[in-house]
């Protein structure tokens, strides 16, 4: 008889369906459209959420802190992207570093290549570990490298954490700064 075997039809129909259209129908018929930097639907979610939840106060915290150690300014500008650009070289973070214990950090190397910032911040990590800082508070290099937002705030909260332990590392080894 005239028997169609639905289940390869319904194949060949959505070869033709352009993706967007596909993408709709797994949306529950809800397009969303991708925001700007790329996010969609639920990562947009997740995005807006770690925006909120960004603690800028926490931030400016440890960029005081941090100009007092070093006895220098910081670029201006608060926010989790531009905090991101002021530690993206590990120069600082390697600096910091030396400043709590001395030569407890290699020598970053100053440069705009990623591949040595990554390097220079890895070296920063490191110290962080030989000045006895537990695991939970060492942050993946690449959080230092985000560029959509949410993910940046995400990243730069566990930096920002791990500077705030540091700080309190510091505090203990000398109590006069």
């Amino acid at each position: 008889g005239p028997f169609v075997d639905t289940s390869t039809a319904a194949v060949e129909m959505t070869d033709v369906i352009p993706r967007a259209a596909q993408d709709k129908q797994v949306n529950n018929g809800v397009y969303v459209q991708p925001t700007e930097d790329g996010n969609f639907g639920l990562d947009k979610d997740i995005a807006d959420n770690a925006k909120k939840k960004y603690d800028i106060a926490k931030e400016q915290e440890v960029r005081t802190w941090i100009e007092k150690v070093l006895d220098e300014k910081l670029e201006d500008g608060l926010g989790a992207l531009e905090f991101q650009k002021v530690l993206q070289s590990g120069v600082v973070l390697c600096q910091l570093a030396n400043k709590i214990k001395k030569d407890v950090c290699k020598l970053p190397r100053s440069t705009s290549q990623p591949a040595v910032q990554r390097e220079n911040i890895s070296f920063y990590l490191k110290a962080c570990e030989k000045l006895g800082m537990t695991d939970n508070f060492i942050f993946m290099t690449d959080n230092l490298f985000q560029e959509s937002t949410g993910k940046v705030e995400l990243a730069m909260m566990s930096v920002i954490n791990n500077l705030c332990e540091l700080k309190k590392i510091a505090d203990k080894s000398s109590p006069a700064a």
